[in-house]
C-alpha cells in the first residue's frame, strides 16, 4: 500500500510542537472526521470542509519511516462515499488532513466498515502519537448486535435447546431429516390402512336414480349423467326423469318468474308486475298521482283499478280514469258518478311494464 501523505494543520503542529516540549499534552488521535468533497489539505484548516460524519473506533500504530498503520470501523447502518478525511486529536483539533478528487472508500448501510491506512506524515516524530483504541471488540451476535457466533454440533442441534450457537446448513438439514422421520412413518402407516379402505369401497357401487344413470362399480372409473329435458318435452309436460336447464326454459318460450316479493314481480321475458292499494287523496272531482312503490325498468304500459266500497253503499261509486303513465307513476283522474265524491276504501290498481 503506498503511504497518503497527510498535511498537518497549523494547530496540530502547534500541539506537536508543544507536546515535545510537555510531557502533560494529550496527542491522542481520538476520532477520524469524513468528507465527501474533493478537498485541498492545508496547513491553515482548522475545520474538515464539508465533514458529514466523524468515526470514534480508531485503531492505530506507528511502523516506521514517519508512517502510521492506521485502522477504523464503523457499524452505523448507513452509506456514504469519503474523498478526504482528517485526524483529530481528543480535544477536538483537527491535527492534520488528507483529500483527494477520486473516492477513497464507500461504505453500504448494511456493511460493518473497516478501513486500514498507512499515513504518511511530514516529520519522523512521531512516536508521541497515540490513538484512542488500541483494537476492536468483537461481540458475540443477538437480535440487535452484529458479531461472533459459534456453530451448533450435530447433537446440539437435535436438543433444540441452546440459544447461543448457529446451526450450519448441515446440522439444520439433519434437523429437519429427523422431524420429518416420524411424520413419514406415521405417513406409511396411514397409507396402509387407507389401501385397505379402499379396497373395501371398490367392492361397493354407486348407481344413478332418478334423474341421475349410470354408474357402477368403484374399481374403475364411472360417469354418472342427469340428461336434460329438451323444449318440446318442457312444453309437453309429461318426462319425469330429464331435468330443466334455463336455456331449455328460454327455448321452449316458458316464462318464469325471476323476481318476486309484495306487490311486485317480474318475469324471464322483461315484463313486470306491480298492484297495491291507495287512496284517491282528494274529496272532489279532479287528477291526482299514482307513484308506483318500485319505478318500472322502461315504462309502464297499462293500469287496472277497482274502487273499494268498504261501506256496502249503492250510491254510484267514484271511477278512476287514466290520463298518463310513466315508469315511476301514473296521473288519474277521480270522477263521482253522484253528488258527493265517493272516496271510502280508496280503491286497487295493478300495472304492468317493462
Amino acid at each position: 500500500m503506498i503511504p497518503l501523505t497527510l498535511i498537518i494543520t497549523r494547530a496540530g503542529m502547534a500541539k506537536f510542537t508543544a507536546a515535545q516540549l510537555t510531557a502533560g499534552l494529550d496527542l491522542t488521535i481520538a476520532a477520524v472526521g469524513l468528507t465527501d468533497q474533493a478537498i485541498v489539505a492545508a496547513p491553515t484548516l482548522t475545520a474538515l470542509p464539508g465533514e458529514f460524519r466523524r468515526v470514534t473506533m480508531v485503531s492505530g500504530k506507528a511502523v516506521g519511516d514517519a508512517v502510521v498503520h492506521m485502522t477504523m470501523r464503523d457499524d452505523a447502518e448507513i452509506g456514504y462515499t469519503a474523498r478526504g478525511f482528517g485526524l483529530f486529536l481528543a480535544d477536538g483539533t483537527l491535527f492534520a488532513a488528507y483529500g483527494q478528487n477520486d473516492p477513497l472508500f464507500q461504505k453500504s448501510p448494511r456493511a460493518t466498515f473497516f478501513a486500514a491506512l498507512d499515513l504518511a506524515f511530514p516529520t519522523s516524530d512521531i512516536t508521541r502519537l497515540t490513538f484512542g483504541a488500541t483494537d476492536f471488540l468483537n461481540p458475540p451476535a443477538t437480535s440487535d448486535t452484529k458479531g461472533v457466533v459459534e456453530l451448533a454440533t450435530e447433537a446440539e442441534g437435535l436438543t433444540g435447546t441452546d440459544t447461543l450457537r448457529v446451526a450450519p446448513v448441515s446440522v439444520v438439514r439433519a434437523m429437519i431429516a429427523a422431524l420429518i422421520a416420524p411424520i413419514a412413518r406415521a405417513v406409511s402407516d396411514l397409507a396402509d390402512d387407507i389401501e385397505l379402505a379402499l379396497g373395501g369401497l371398490a367392492a361397493k357401487k354407486i348407481n344413478g336414480s332418478g334423474l341421475v344413470s349410470g354408474g357402477g362399480r368403484n374399481d374403475t372409473d364411472r360417469t354418472l349423467t342427469v340428461n336434460a329435458a329438451t323444449p318440446l318435452e318442457i312444453r309437453l309436460g309429461t318426462v319425469a326423469d330429464k331435468a330443466v336447464t334455463p336455456k331449455a326454459l328460454v327455448d321452449a318460450r316458458m316464462v318464469y318468474v325471476v323476481d318476486s316479493r309484495e306487490g311486485y314481480r317480474s318475469l324471464s321475458d322483461g315484463s313486470v308486475e306491480q298492484w297495491g292499494v291507495a287512496d284517491i287523496g282528494r274529496t272532489t272531482e279532479g287528477f291526482f298521482t299514482l307513484t308506483f312503490p318500485t319505478p318500472f325498468p322502461t315504462e309502464c304500459t297499462g293500469i287496472f283499478t277497482m274502487t273499494r266500497n268498504l261501506n256496502g253503499t249503492d250510491q254510484g261509486l267514484t271511477s278512476i280514469q287514466e290520463k298518463e303513465l310513466t315508469a315511476a307513476q301514473a296521473t288519474l283522474y277521480a270522477q263521482n258518478h253522484t253528488a258527493a265524491l265517493n272516496e271510502t276504501g280508496g280503491f286497487r290498481w295493478r300495472a304492468w311494464g317493462r
